[in-house]
C-alpha cells in the first residue's frame, strides 16, 4: 500500500480484481468503502479480463506488475481512480504505466497525485530505471497529469505522445 496526502493506493488481488470488473459495488463492499461513481468500462474491461487477469494467475509474473491499483480518498472512502503497469521491467528497466480517474473525480488532481505515488514506489524497485506513459494527442489533461510528475515528451506517433521519466540512475533512452 502506498500512502499520499489525501490517497492509499493498493494494488488488487485477483478476488478483489474480479469484484472490481462484476460490477460497480461489490469491491467496495469488500473493502468497506462508500460505493462510488466507478464503472469499468472499456478498454479497461477488455484488458483486465484478456490480459489482467491470465497473468494474476501466472505464479511466474510480479503481479504488482500486472495487476490493477486503486486510489482510494481517504476522507470521502471512494475509489477515485485506478492505473496499472503494463508489466515488469525489460530488459533496459523500462515498465510502461497506464492511468485513469472516474469522471465524478476529474480535475481534482487525483491522478498527478496517484502516479506520484506509483513512480515513487517503481523507483524503489531495483529493476526499475524508467518508466514510460502514452497519452491520445488530444488528451490534454492526461499529458498535464505526466508534465505534474515530472515526465517529458520523447516522442510523437500517429496518435500518440509518448512520455519518459528516469530515476537518479536511469539513463534517457529512445524508445
Amino acid at each position: 500500500m502506498i500512502q499520499t496526502p489525501r490517497l492509499t493506493i493498493r494494488p488488487l488481488t485477483l478476488q478483489q480484481l474480479q469484484l472490481h470488473v462484476a460490477d460497480s459495488t461489490r469491491l467496495e463492499a469488500s473493502l468497506g468503502l462508500q460505493p462510488g461513481h466507478r464503472e469499468v468500462t472499456e478498454p479497461l474491461l477488455s484488458v483486465i479480463t484478456h490480459f489482467t487477469v491470465p497473468r494474476l494467475k501466472d505464479p511466474a509474473l510480479d503481479p504488482l506488475f500486472h495487476t490493477i491499483w486503486i486510489a482510494v480518498d481517504r476522507d470521502r472512502q471512494q475509489i477515485v481512480a485506478d492505473a496499472k503497469f503494463k508489466g515488469e521491467p525489460d530488459e533496459t528497466g523500462t515498465v510502461e504505466i497506464g492511468y485513469g480517474t472516474y469522471p465524478a473525480f476529474q480535475g481534482q488532481g487525483y491522478m498527478t497525485e496517484m502516479v506520484r505515488g506509483l513512480l515513487e514506489w517503481a523507483f524503489a524497485q531495483p529493476r526499475v530505471l524508467r518508466v514510460m506513459a502514452d497519452t491520445d494527442a488530444d488528451n490534454l489533461a492526461s499529458q498535464r497529469v505526466l508534465q505534474k510528475a515530472g515526465f517529458r515528451f520523447v516522442e510523437k506517433t500517429e496518435e500518440l505522445l509518448w512520455w519518459e521519466l528516469c530515476n537518479k540512475n536511469g539513463a534517457s533512452q529512445q524508445r
